[in-house]
């Protein structure tokens, strides 16, 4: 008997029994969507905050006071981020990094919208991996001389504006009592980072929730955002550039150190330095090891469904136990009664994976949907995930096709 005999034979007997056979095929296909989902979402959330951190610089330090127990004099300030540019050892660049909340009034549509501003400096462009979409950003000159001028995110435009490019278009931000009429200079896809910056699900969503304003993002210079807001740029943490090179650890660590010696504060631990890539290595190496852990368990239910497939295949040796005494008196070889088997019992494992791997694509998009990113699912995934399952029919279906195969002629001929 050939191959294309024993599948002929295979589907048939599948089709006779249909319902037991998508019933042994259940094991099968939850495992294989289980996996197809998890991995396949697991690998886009991973690249989504990868990429998150790469945006909010990747080739930088981030250099940030401890909050909890720091005084006014523990603050960074604008003096220092000249200091840390000009005198610290391997800093090529140096930018401030300043947070506020407004109001803010479309001037074109009198459209209202709750408004993220970034204070920051013209070197800040520098550490992200976006630069501007449309426009362009400010320069030292405007940053040196309180310019009412902003970029904004690429999502805010189109929220507000219905379009991109919102380069000239002016928007009226107030805060504290101060209004300042801004203008965007260019559009830059930076509402991630600011809400990163603003508190992610914390001060953003908090917004978000009392009020069904929209929230647009506008990073600007920190001596106009401190204009706006009329407080004083206290700086929590400021960005660190190394010149090319440099080892990143040793500038964030000689940044911190001269932080210690311009504040006196050596004893108290005020300043830590964060090396961006260093995240971007933790992050991936951890959702890595969950992805392959929540994998393996639900790969497990891989393992229940060929179990159940040896089951199934074992009662079909049963029940067609005549038939394989038939084949066998008309000489019929002991391959071909396990060829047929196996095939049957692969072919169950493998539609079951089809249907495992649609439903887990279409699984995985629709878990990504709802938090608005994009799953990675490879060919070589799908690839692989049949290739299991049809290993799996081929493992837990060689038991019952060899006890099929090793069947006396005459037994089988007088069993009923």
């Amino acid at each position: 008997m050939n191959i294309s005999e024993s599948l002929k034979i295979a589907i048939k007997c599948i089709k006779a029994n249909w319902m037991r056979s998508l019933l042994t095929m259940l094991g099968i296909i939850i495992g294989i969507t289980s996996v197809i989902m998890i991995v396949g979402a697991g690998t886009g959330v991973r690249d989504y905050i990868v990429g998150l951190i790469q945006d909010m610089g990747s080739n930088a330090v981030l250099v940030s006071v401890d909050e909890t127990q720091a005084t006014d004099n523990d603050y960074i300030t604008l003096d220092d981020v000249a200091n840390i540019k000009n005198k610290v050892n391997g800093v090529e660049r140096c930018s401030p990094m300043l947070m506020g909340f407004g109001r803010a009034v479309i001037n074109k549509t009198a459209t209202e919208a709750t408004v993220m501003m970034v204070g920051v400096n013209s070197d800040v462009q520098f550490a992200l991996t976006n630069t501007c979409d449309h426009g362009r950003f400010f320069t030292d000159e405007e940053y040196d001389a309180n310019a009412p001028i902003a970029v904004m995110g690429l999502e805010s435009a189109k929220t507000v504006f219905g379009y991109e490019d919102a380069t000239n278009e002016t928007i009226t931000v107030s805060s504290s009592g101060k209004s300042m009429s801004i203008k965007v200079c260019g559009v830059a896809n930076v509402d991630s980072i600011a809400s990163t910056l603003g508190g992610g699900g914390g001060i953003s969503e908090m917004f978000k929730s009392q009020s069904d304003k929209p929230i647009i993002a506008l990073f600007m210079p920190c001596t106009t955002l401190t204009q706006i807001t009329g407080s004083g740029a206290k700086l929590s943490s400021v960005f660190v550039i190394a010149k090319e090179g440099m080892d990143y650890d040793a500038v964030g660590n000689a940044t911190v150190n001269y932080l210690k010696a311009a504040h006196g504060n050596y004893e108290k631990g005020m300043y830590t330095a964060q090396n961006m890539a260093t995240y971007i290595e933790i992050v991936d190496i951890v959702m890595q090891v969950l992805t392959i852990f929540i994998a393996g368990v639900g790969a497990i239910s891989l393992i229940v469904g060929g179990i159940g497939v040896m089951n199934i295949m074992l009662v079909s040796v049963t029940e067609r136990t005549r038939e394989i005494g038939i084949r066998k008196s008309l000489g019929a070889k002991t391959k071909a009664i396990t060829m047929q088997f196996l095939t049957e019992s692969i072919i169950l494992c493998l539609i079951g994976g089809l249907i495992g791997v649609i439903l887990g694509v279409a699984g995985a998009f629709g878990a990504c949907a709802i938090i608005d990113i994009t799953p990675k699912i490879s060919i070589w995934l799908i690839l692989l995930a049949l290739l299991f399952s049809s290993g799996t029919g081929l493992f837990f279906g060689i038991y019952p096709a060899r006890k099929a195969a090793k069947l006396s002629p005459i037994d089988a001929l007088r069993s009923e």
